[in-house]
């Protein structure tokens, strides 16, 4: 599971005396203890670790905009990309133009048909991407 080999990861880099790297992750593993302590949680899959680094990413990506050139955003990038493969996997652009075409003459308009295709597939296709193939499609 996701949790188990990011803290597998921090440990190793506690070890091995890496500062950046455990650093790095303590952000993500302070979020799924917080989860954990919170009341509604029952147990993690791993579909839902996946979907908690990815907002914990999804925020540091946002806060990387103000923080540029700083070392601080540099941080927040190198974190970014530590966590990256433990984001869900997308749909490629080939994929995700099935999931469209067949629905350009069903809805009228951008919002209906990304309601949905979020509806049925979120966290599996890109927003931007959809809106973009919906675009070309002329929805």
């Amino acid at each position: 599971m996701v949790r188990d080999e990011l803290k597998a990861m921090s440990i190793a880099a506690l070890k091995s005396r890496d500062k950046e790297t455990r650093a790095a992750l303590s952000g993500v593993l302070a979020e799924f203890t917080a989860v954990e302590k919170s009341g509604k949680f029952t147990e993690w899959t791993e579909e839902a670790q996946r979907d908690l680094v990815a907002k914990y990413v999804k925020k540091l990506k946002s806060s990387l905009k103000d923080l540029q050139g700083t070392d601080l955003g540099a941080a927040y990038a190198a974190e970014a990309a530590l966590l990256e493969p433990y984001t869900p996997k997308l749909l490629d652009e080939a994929a995700t133009r099935a999931l469209v075409e067949p629905l350009v003459g069903q809805v009228k308009g951008i919002g209906p048909l990304m309601g949905r295709i979020m509806k049925t597939h979120k966290g599996k296709v890109d927003p931007g991407l959809v809106r973009r193939i919906a675009v070309e499609l002329g929805i």
